[in-house]
């Protein structure tokens, strides 16, 4: 099967993650973030093409936290939405806490898990880009939130919602990319070591994020539907007062 179709059926069944968790509350919503950011460091770590294009696994899952950072946003506020990134931020440093005495355990001669651990968790190794796509994540977050907010009070409940989901993530990814693009990936020993290769990298993953992130707004609309509106959000409350006022 092509990485194309892939790509769009993860695409799809990744929406229909977040539907089924936007209908069911906050709390699931909030899960659904602490998984993806949990998968994201492990998945961006997979290399492929898609349409000529050379990216990691972590897009759509990257995809999914800022999608379901705003549906948490639109629907229960912006300290909903902080409260979400602090715990996912506060998760992943968890896993961290907790899988590196892991690896400190002598594992025996049939084992065959250590150096696919070590893989994923020796932050020992890469230091550097570990304390950089931390800070990355919960600056841009909380950056997204913000925005997102700040957009909304000012064009309304129902007016120009693909906008503040749109602007508020790509003016946040602009600040994560270059972040950590210059913090973690830059510099005599890293991954990129010249200014060309810099812009090169900027660019590229930044058309990458705001290519998938319009791609998500149909989704957000989604949840403003009766149907698959949040049961415990502000939109709900508010018309099931105006029913019973009727």
């Amino acid at each position: 099967m092509a990485n194309e179709l892939i790509f769009v059926i993860h695409f799809l069944v990744s929406g229909a993650l977040l539907l089924g968790a936007a209908r069911l509350g906050r709390v699931w919503l909030t899960a659904l973030i602490v998984t993806c950011t949990i998968l994201m460091n492990m998945a961006v770590t997979k290399q492929m093409q898609l349409f000529t294009l050379n990216v990691t696994g972590g897009n759509v899952l990257f995809a999914t936290v800022f999608l379901a950072n705003d549906v948490l946003n639109e629907h229960y506020g912006r300290k909903a939405a902080r409260t979400a990134v602090m715990i996912g931020f506060a998760s992943g440093l968890a896993v961290i806490v907790l899988m590196v005495p892991m690896l400190q355990y002598l594992p025996s001669r049939s084992d065959d898990a250590q150096r696919h651990l070590e893989y994923f968790f020796n932050v020992a190794t890469y230091p550097r880009i570990v304390i950089a796509s931390m800070l990355s994540y919960v600056l841009s977050q909380m950056m997204d939130a913000h925005l997102y907010d700040f957009i909304h009070h000012r064009t309304g409940t129902k007016r120009l919602l693909w906008l503040r989901s749109n602007a508020s993530t790509w003016i946040s990814q602009a600040f994560d990319t270059v972040f950590f693009t210059t913090v973690g990936l830059t510099g005599s020993a890293s991954v990129i070591r010249s200014w060309p290769e810099w812009v090169d990298a900027v660019l590229f993953a930044y058309l990458i994020k705001i290519i998938v992130a319009a791609a998500d707004t149909p989704f957000l609309y989604l949840t403003t539907s009766k149907m698959l509106c949040p049961r415990d959000s502000r939109r709900a409350e508010s018309s099931l007062r105006k029913g019973l006022a009727r």
